[in-house]
C-alpha cells in the first residue's frame, strides 16, 4: 500500500551499485527518500502494507543538458537538399534563433512541459535545464527577470521531474563581438544574472526537486573578464552549486579561442579556474588529449549529447579513451530532437564502435567485468549525479526515491535476466520498455502513461500550431 510519497515495496529484481538484489524489499519515507533496502522482508511489515513490483527496477537516469524550447524545433530545421550554402551547426543555429524569438512565456512553458513529459516517459527522472531565454521576444527585460525561469520550474513541477536549474550568462556573439539582434532574448547584465542565481538559491531551499546551478554559456559567449570576475565570484560564493558551460563543441569554437585567448577552450578554463568535480564541460567534443587528461584529473564531467551532436555534425567524443583514464561522463538530450535514454546510450556506444572498429565500447574498470549495457548505464548514472548535484543515482538509503520499472514482457526484454536486461534496453529497446516511473516516491508514469499527458500534449499541440503558422 502506498500513501503519498511513502511506501513499502517487494521488488522482483532491484538494481544495486554492486549488482542486483532478487527479490528486494524497499521502503520510502514520507519525504520521498529511500529509507531501507533489504534482501529479506522486515519482520514488522504486514503483507497488506506491501506493494509488489514485478520486473526490473533501475535508478532513474539523469539528463545533464537540455534546452526545452528546442523541443519545438525537432524535425523542422533540416536543410533542403538543393541549398547552395554549406550547411553546418552555424546555419542551424540561425534557424534556431528564429524559432527562439517567437514563444511567449505561456508558449515557452508548454514547450517545456512537453519536453519534461517526454523525458520522464523515457526514464529520465532528473534534468539540468541550461536556460538562456530570459527576455521578451522583442528583447525587452520582463518586469520579473525570473519570468521565463519560473515557467521552466512550473513545467517541471507539473510533470514531476527533478530539476537542476541553470540560468545562463550570455553576453557576446563571439570572442570580442557584441551580441547580434537575433540573440536579444539571451542577454542579461552580469549583476542581474548573479541576482537571478541568488534568487534561485533562495527559492530552492527546502525543495527536494529543485536545485540551482551556475552556467556561463561558453568562452565564445561570455567575456574572459566576466569569467574571471562575476562568474569566479559566484563559483566561490556558492561552493556547493554545479557549474556548467559549453566547451569545444565545434572546431571553429576552438579556433576562435586560440586566436582570441591564445589557448584551447578546455586548456584556458583549466589554467584560469580552480576546476573541480562541480564542473561539467558540455560536449567537450574537440578537447584534445591533454585537455581530457586535465578534465579527468580535476573530476570534470564530460556532458555528452549523442543525438544532438550527431544531428549537428559536431563530431565524436573519444569516450573509450576518456573512460580509460577514469574520466566521468553523463548524457544529455540538448536540442531534444530525440528524448530516449536507450537511444542516447545506444548511439553513444555505436559511434564508439564505428570509430574504433571494435565491439568493445568502454574499457573494463573492475575485476569481474559486467555486460556493456550495465557498464554504460552505471557510468552515465555516476556522471549525471555528479553533474546535477541531486541526491539520486542509486537505489540506496538516503537517496531520493527515483526509479524506473522495466517491463519484462516488452519485446526487447523478453527472456532477459538481471545480468543482461540493460543490454536489451540499450542495444535493442525503446521507451516502450519503460512501464512505471517514480520521482521522489511518487509514481509519475503508470503503465507507460503520465497522469497529465493529455492536458500537456493539448497545450503543446496548440502552441506548435501557433508558432509554426
Amino acid at each position: 500500500m502506498v500513501s503519498g510519497r511513502s511506501g513499502r515495496y517487494r521488488v522482483e529484481h532491484l538494481h544495486q551499485p554492486d549488482g542486483w538484489l532478487s527479490p528486494a524489499y524497499l521502503s520510502v519515507d514520507e519525504r520521498g527518500f529511500i529509507d531501507t533496502v533489504s534482501g529479506t522482508q522486515p519482520a514488522d511489515w504486514a503483507e497488506s502494507d506491501i506493494e509488489r513490483i514485478n520486473g526490473f527496477v533501475i535508478p532513474g537516469m539523469l539528463n545533464v543538458h537540455s534546452h526545452v524550447h528546442q523541443r519545438g524545433l525537432a524535425g523542422r530545421v533540416e536543410p533542403p537538399t538543393n541549398t547552395t550554402i554549406e550547411e553546418s551547426f552555424w546555419t542551424w543555429r540561425t534557424r534556431m534563433y528564429d524559432f527562439a524569438n517567437r514563444p511567449s512565456p505561456e508558449e515557452f512553458e508548454a514547450l517545456a512541459a512537453q519536453a519534461f513529459l517526454d523525458m520522464v516517459s523515457a526514464g529520465f527522472t532528473s534534468v539540468g535545464e541550461f536556460h538562456y531565454l530570459h527576455n521578451a521576444p522583442d528583447g525587452r527585460q520582463y518586469d520579473d527577470v525570473a519570468e521565463m525561469s519560473t515557467r521552466v520550474i512550473s513545467a517541471a513541477e507539473m510533470v514531476g521531474i527533478g530539476l537542476t536549474m541553470l540560468p545562463t550568462l550570455y553576453t557576446r556573439a563571439g570572442i570580442g563581438r557584441p551580441l547580434a539582434p537575433e540573440q536579444r532574448r539571451f542577454i542579461l547584465a552580469p549583476d542581474t544574472w548573479a541576482q537571478l542565481v541568488a534568487d534561485l538559491v533562495a527559492a530552492s531551499a527546502g525543495n527536494d526537486l529543485l536545485y540551482p546551478g551556475i552556467a556561463p554559456h561558453s568562452l565564445r559567449a561570455v567575456d574572459a573578464a566576466e569569467l574571471s570576475g562575476i562568474v569566479s565570484e559566484l563559483v566561490s560564493l556558492y561552493p556547493d552549486l554545479p557549474v556548467h558551460l559549453h566547451v569545444a563543441e565545434q572546431i571553429r569554437e576552438v579556433e576562435e579561442c586560440l586566436a582570441g585567448l591564445g589557448k584551447r577552450p578546455g586548456e584556458w578554463l583549466l589554467n584560469h579556474f580552480d576546476i573541480d568535480n562541480r564542473w561539467t564541460f558540455i560536449h567537450s567534443t574537440h578537447c584534445d588529449a591533454d585537455e581530457r587528461k586535465g578534465m579527468s584529473a580535476a573530476g570534470v564531467v564530460a556532458g555528452l549529447c549523442p543525438t544532438t551532436e550527431a544531428e549537428l555534425g559536431d563530431g565524436i567524443f573519444p569516450l573509450g579513451d576518456y573512460s580509460g583514464i577514469r574520466g566521468v561522463w553523463g548524457i544529455g538530450t540538448d536540442s531534444n530532437n530525440r528524448i530516449s535514454v536507450a537511444e542516447q546510450l545506444r548511439l553513444l556506444a555505436f559511434s564508439q564502435r564505428l570509430t574504433n572498429r571494435s565491439l568493445f565500447t568502454l574499457p573494463n574498470r573492475g575485476t569481474g567485468g559486467v555486460q556493456p549495457g550495465r557498464q554504460l548505464y552505471d557510468q552515465a548514472l555516476e556522471g549525471g549525479t555528479r553533474a546535477l548535484r541531486q541526491p539520486v543515482g542509486a537505489i540506496v538509503p538516503g537517496r531520493r526515491a527515483d526509479f524506473v520499472v522495466l517491463d519484462p514482457n516488452d519485446a526487447a526484454l523478453i527472456s532477459h535476466g538481471p545480468d543482461t536486461v540493460l543490454d536489451g534496453l540499450i542495444f535493442n529497446g525503446t521507451s516502450s520498455a519503460i512501464r512505471d516511473v517514480y520521482v521522489g516516491g511518487l509514481r509519475v508514469v503508470k503503465d507507460g502513461h503520465h497522469l497529465a499527458e493529455d492536458v500537456i500534449f493539448a497545450r503543446y499541440r496548440a502552441t506548435i500550431a501557433r508558432l509554426t503558422s
